[in-house]
């Protein structure tokens, strides 16, 4: 039998949650099935983390990036369609996993759902403006499987084919058997072995907001005496605040998933990505949420401080973060958010995933 071929198509500017959620994925393929061809074809301006992760991918430039750079729109989405069907020609996948966006970032997708190809979507819980309109609900049709990274299909909506429809659970990058103590992980960072470590998370750094997050936090953490704060800087973020004594700034460590036991309490945004990884590692966090096209972060955030799995700060001030530091400054309270978070994830969904696309390839 050939070695199956499969492309991971995750589009991504401001962040990395796309391409996160389909590495995962590929990774649990590569154990599954050693022999397999993956490429990734990927907008996002973090690439370089696909290669260190053991895969190759093709670059196209992000729509976050077109204008800085002085891309006309016309010329961008005929340089992107043109790529896109051209490395999909060339290389003759035998499954197309796409994350997100089920018709393409502008639609360039729609005319190669009908290749050879089988397709699988990776269907994330959407905003239900954007899960009802007319062109998402006729593109779903087009693929053999839907890859729910949720404990149950209901999460995303009513599906119009929901036979085809896999709910497998979060999406992590790491097994839990990756993850190193919390001894060894601030080992691996260079921090302190005592006192109370925070770690502040807000994105791959694109968003203009994260600055003012961040301030926000270092203001608020520098008020304990005895805490110690870690940024874990985005790729996208160009603008880091300068590093103390009591602040460090980390560049370049991806994932963070796997050296997350070192800290005590988080302060992040509420992405998927991050709150699950946070979840998973046990790790007390306080949920910034921030507003998306796609990802409700403000419903994600609340339902989980309403479940009493972490704690909410909305809207974003700094009286309110400095409440929120100090609440996770007490040991008790980080003991009982991070055993109510940990239970919330069963196990890591990316090998049912692989499966589903192997049981296709």
């Amino acid at each position: 039998m050939a070695a199956p071929r499969i492309v991971f198509y995750a589009v991504n500017g401001l962040g990395l949650g796309h391409v996160t959620r389909l590495l995962a994925i590929a990774r649990a393929v590569r154990r599954q099935a050693p022999r397999a061809e993956i490429l990734f074809l990927t907008s996002s301006e973090a690439d370089g983390v696909i290669y260190r992760e053991g895969f190759a991918a093709v670059k196209i430039p992000s729509k976050s990036i077109r204008q800085q750079c002085g891309l006309g729109k016309s010329t961008y989405f005929k340089l992107a369609q043109s790529v896109t069907w051209n490395v999909l020609s060339a290389f003759n996948p035998d499954v197309l996993v796409v994350d997100t966006y089920p018709s393409g970032s502008f639609e360039e997708l729609i005319p190669v759902l009908g290749w050879r190809q089988k397709n699988v979507f990776v269907f994330r819980e959407q905003r239900e403006a954007t899960f009802l309109t007319p062109l998402l609900q006729a593109t779903l049709p087009l693929y053999d499987a839907l890859i729910v990274p949720h404990d149950d299909i209901a999460q995303v909506g009513p599906l119009p084919e929901p036979h085809k429809a896999h709910a497998v659970g979060p999406i992590l990058i790491r097994d839990k058997k990756e993850l190193l103590s919390r001894s060894a992980a601030r080992q691996v960072l260079g921090l302190p072995e005592d006192g109370l470590l925070f770690y502040a998370s807000f994105g791959g750094g694109g968003d203009p907001e994260s600055r003012r997050a961040l301030d926000l936090t270092i203001a608020a953490t520098q008020t304990l005496p005895d805490a110690h704060l870690l940024i874990g800087a985005g790729p996208l973020l160009r603008d880091t605040p300068p590093p103390s004594s009591k602040v460090q700034v980390l560049h370049g460590r991806y994932p963070m998933l796997d050296v997350l036991p070192a800290f005590d309490a988080a302060i992040a945004a509420a992405g998927y990505n991050t709150v699950h990884e946070l979840l998973y590692a046990g790790v007390a966090s306080a949920l910034v949420p921030f507003g998306r096209v796609l990802d409700d972060q403000h419903r994600r955030a609340r339902d989980l401080a309403d479940a009493g799995a972490s704690l909410l700060c909305a809207p974003l001030t700094e009286a309110g973060l400095r409440e929120t530091v100090v609440q996770l400054s007490d040991a008790s309270t980080r003991k009982e958010l991070a055993k109510r978070g940990s239970k919330m994830i069963k196990h890591n969904g990316a090998t049912a995933a692989a499966k589903t696309i192997m049981a296709l390839a």
